[in-house]
C-alpha cells in the first residue's frame, strides 16, 4: 500500500476516535476520583484559589499536582459566561481534548520514527486499547499527564530540549509519576555524535528544568503537608496524617498476583481492574462473554508481546532504546507504588501507552498473516468500544436514580450551605462543600447531613456516622427517599 494511503487510513482512525472520545465524555457521568478532580477544578473557578482542607468530598487535604485542575477551572469560566449547566458540561471536555492531541503528537512520532506504515498500525492500538479510551474520556489528571509527556519526547526528537523540558515540567505539574519519563529525555539528549559540551549542557537543561518548574507544587506540599509528595512515601517524610495516606513501606506486596492481575484488567477496561465489578452489570452469559473478551485482549496484546523482542532490522535503533528506557523506568514506578500503596493502578501507564502502539506496529508487522490479524484487531476493537457504550451506559443509568435527590439538595440549600456527607462524588453532583463521613461529626459546623448506606456505586456512609446523625437531637430530618436510600437532614 502506498505511504499516502497509510496517512489516510491513519487520520481517519484519528478522526473516528476523537469523535466517539468527546461523544463518550459528553454522555458518560462523572464518577470516582473523577467527582473530586472535577469539584476542585469548578471551586478554583470559582473561589479563584487552590482548595487545601476544604470540603471536596473526600478527608484528606488537597494534594494533587493542579494543571488538569487549573485547565479545566479555565474552561469552567469561559463556558460559564453562556450558562453554568454548560460551564458543568465543559469540565467533561478536558480529557478528550489532551487525549485526541496525545494521538496526534504519537502519531507524528511513529511516522518519524518508524514510517507510515507503523504509524497506521500504532493508531489502530493506541486508540482502541481501553485504557486509553477510558482516561481520555473520564475526567481524570492522567490525560493531561500523557500529553505533556509525550509532547516533551516529540520536542526532544526534534533538536528542541529547552521547550521539552519545559514540557516534562507541565507534565509534573499534571501527576508525580511525570519524573519517570525524565530517563528517557536525558538518554535521547545525549545524542552520540554531538560534541561532549553540547550534549553535557544539554543534559543538564533536561535535569534540573523540569523539576524547578514543578518544584513549585512540590515546595508547596512540603510546607503545608509536610511532604513533598504526600500522600506518597509519607512514612519518610512524616508529612501530615489525615485521610488516606501512605505511611509504610512493604516489599511483599510485590509478591502479590492480584496487583498485577489487577493492573491488566484495567488495561482492557474492567473499571479500577476489579473483576468483582462485573456482577454489577445484568447482562445474560455475562461469564461466557467475559471469556471471550479474555481470549479477545490475549489476540489484541500479542503483537506488543512480539514487538519487545529485538529485530534483525537497525532501523532507529538509538530511539527504540529509548522507548525501553520508558518502559524500565516505569516498571521501577509499578515496584515504588506497589511497596508504598500496595496498589498500582494501569491508568499510571498513560504516557507509556502510545510507545507501547509503537512496538505493538513493530510485533504486527513482523507477522506474516498481518493484514488478517489487522482486520481480526480491527473487529476486536469494534467490541471494545461496545462494551464502552455499555459501560457508560449502565453507569449513568445507575446515577440516574439519584437526580431527584440531588436536585432536591442543590434547590433547598443555598450555595455557601456545607453538607456532611458520604461518598466523594456527593461535593460534585450537588456543587456544595461537603465534609467527608469518616471525619467527626460536628452538627454546629455543617448545615446539613446527607445519609446514604445503600450507594451500589460510591462509597457507602459508615454506620458510626449514620447512627451518630440519626440519633443527633441538633438534627431534624428535611428529604427521605426509601427508594434509594437517601436521607437529608438540617440542622435546628
Amino acid at each position: 500500500m502506498k505511504k499516502e494511503n497509510y496517512a489516510k487510513l491513519s487520520i481517519a482512525i484519528i478522526l473516528i476516535a476523537a469523535v466517539l472520545r468527546f461523544a463518550f465524555a459528553l454522555s458518560h457521568t462523572v464518577s470516582g476520583d473523577a467527582c473530586w478532580h472535577l469539584a476542585s477544578a469548578r471551586f478554583i473557578a470559582t473561589h479563584n484559589k487552590v482548595p487545601l482542607f476544604e470540603g471536596l468530598g473526600r478527608l484528606q487535604p488537597f494534594w494533587a499536582p493542579p494543571l488538569f485542575h487549573f485547565a479545566a477551572a479555565l474552561l469552567y469560566k469561559i463556558s460559564a459566561v453562556i450558562s453554568l449547566n454548560f460551564a458543568d458540561l465543559s469540565l467533561k471536555l478536558v480529557s478528550p481534548v489532551f487525549g485526541t492531541l496525545t494521538v496526534i503528537i504519537a502519531y507524528l512520532i511513529a511516522r518519524k520514527s518508524f514510517g507510515g506504515k507503523a504509524a497506521f498500525y500504532s493508531m489502530i492500538f493506541l486508540n482502541f486499547v481501553p485504557i486509553f479510551l477510558d482516561y481520555s474520556i473520564f475526567g481524570y489528571t492522567d490525560s493531561t499527564t500523557a500529553f505533556f509527556s509525550v509532547l516533551a519526547i516529540y520536542l526532544m526528537l526534534n533538536n528542541r530540549h529547552v521547550l521539552s523540558s519545559v514540557s516534562l515540567g507541565l507534565a509534573m505539574l499534571s501527576k508525580y509519576n511525570a519524573v519517570f519519563v525524565l530517563p528517557m529525555l536525558l538518554y535521547l539528549a545525549y545524542r552520540p555524535g554531538s560534541s561532549k559540551k553540547g550534549r553535557s549542557a544539554r543534559m543538564l537543561v533536561v535535569f534540573f528544568l523540569p523539576l524547578l518548574i514543578s518544584s513549585v507544587w512540590f515546595l508547596r506540599n512540603f510546607i503545608l503537608l509536610g511532604n513533598p509528595f504526600w500522600p506518597y512515601l509519607n512514612g519518610i517524610f512524616h508529612g501530615v496524617d489525615v485521610g488516606v495516606s501512605f505511611n509504610t513501606l512493604n516489599f511483599r506486596s510485590l509478591l502479590s498476583f492480584s496487583s498485577y492481575l489487577r493492573a491488566y484488567l484495567e488495561l482492557f477496561g474492567v473499571p479500577n481492574g476489579e473483576i468483582s465489578v462485573l456482577s454489577f452489570y445484568n447482562i445474560a452469559f455475562i461469564k461466557y462473554l467475559f471469556f471471550v473478551w479474555l481470549i479477545g485482549t490475549l489476540i489484541f496484546i500479542y503483537p506488543f508481546i512480539r514487538g519487545l523482542f529485538p529485530s534483525k532490522g537497525k532501523e532507529n535503533q538509538y530511539f527504540q532504546k529509548g522507548m525501553y528506557i520508558l518502559f524500565a523506568s516505569h516498571l521501577i514506578m509499578l515496584l515504588v507504588y506497589l511497596v508504598n500503596t500496595r496498589w498500582f493502578g494501569a491508568r499510571l501507564l498513560l504516557p507509556v501507552i502510545p510507545f507501547m502502539a509503537m512496538v505493538w506496529a513493530k510485533g504486527l508487522n513482523s507477522i506474516k498473516i498481518k493484514n488478517a490479524y489487522v482486520f481480526i484487531v480491527l473487529a476486536i476493537s469494534i467490541g471494545f468500544v461496545a462494551v464502552e457504550a455499555v459501560k457508560i451506559s449502565v453507569a449513568a443509568k445507575e446515577w440516574s436514580l439519584y437526580s431527584q435527590d440531588f436536585e432536591w439538595a442543590k434547590s433547598n440549600s443555598k450555595e455557601k450551605d456545607i453538607f456532611y456527607g458520604n461518598g466523594q462524588c456527593l461535593s460534585y453532583n450537588i456543587n456544595r462543600l461537603v465534609i467527608d463521613h469518616t471525619s467527626p461529626f460536628e452538627p454546629g459546623k455543617v448545615d446539613y447531613a446527607w445519609a446514604n448506606n445503600k450507594w451500589k456505586i460510591d462509597f457507602a456512609m459508615n454506620d458510626a456516622s449514620l447512627a451518630e446523625i440519626k440519633n443527633s437531637g441538633k438534627l431534624k430530618i428535611v428529604y427521605d427517599n426509601p427508594d434509594t436510600g437517601t436521607a437529608i437532614y438540617k440542622a435546628k
